[in-house]
């Protein structure tokens, strides 16, 4: 897969070349905005242009499920990043329906962790269900991610936190939490 990624990787890069489309751009985003989404390859392609952004307009964060596991802090590390160092104004959570994460159970993790060779000692030393960041409903795995970062004391009280739903084939996108009527 390496060397057809690369392949096309420079035929690529001489187009958007040809097109003059290879100019630097600002690594800050336009919109002052950050995403934090699913890893769900259906958005791709998908989240931003359903939103209105286009390349270069916003920052944005993934991980499987969109959630905050318990002691884990890399989102909010990155949300603290963006919001303090960067200046961004506004958090967009953004969940989807249909999504992987909360169709999986400990059960089947453990099988699969076990079969690829992991060994037994250390899954059974886990939380699978913890661990893992397994949901159990898309809609209240938004509520509980935007109050996790509400309640964060890196993350400053003026920043914006909003929580959405997105249907991962049409691109609908449902409010659950409008963070400017706070």
């Amino acid at each position: 897969m390496l060397h057809k990624i690369l392949d096309h990787n420079k035929k690529f890069v001489e187009e958007r070349r040809n097109r003059g489309e290879d100019k630097p751009i600002s690594a800050h985003a336009h919109a002052d905005v950050m995403v934090f989404t699913c890893m769900d390859t259906r958005l791709v392609d998908l989240l931003e242009p359903a939103m209105g952004f286009k390349r270069g307009d916003i920052k944005i964060l993934k991980n499987a499920g969109n959630m905050i596991r318990t002691g884990c802090n890399d989102v909010i590390r990155s949300i603290m990043i963006g919001t303090v160092v960067m200046g961004l104004k506004e958090v967009f959570i953004v969940g989807h329906k249909d999504c992987g994460m909360a169709k999986q159970t400990p059960e089947a993790i453990k099988e699969k962790l076990l079969a690829r060779g992991i060994a037994k000692e250390a899954v059974e030393a886990i939380d699978i269900a913890e661990w893992a960041g397994l949901i159990g409903d898309e809609v209240e795995n938004v509520k509980d991610v935007v109050n996790k970062i509400r309640t964060s004391p890196y993350i400053p009280k003026d920043v914006i936190l909003h929580g959405l739903i997105m249907d991962p084939n049409t691109g609908e996108i449902e409010v659950i939490i409008d963070g400017s009527q706070s």
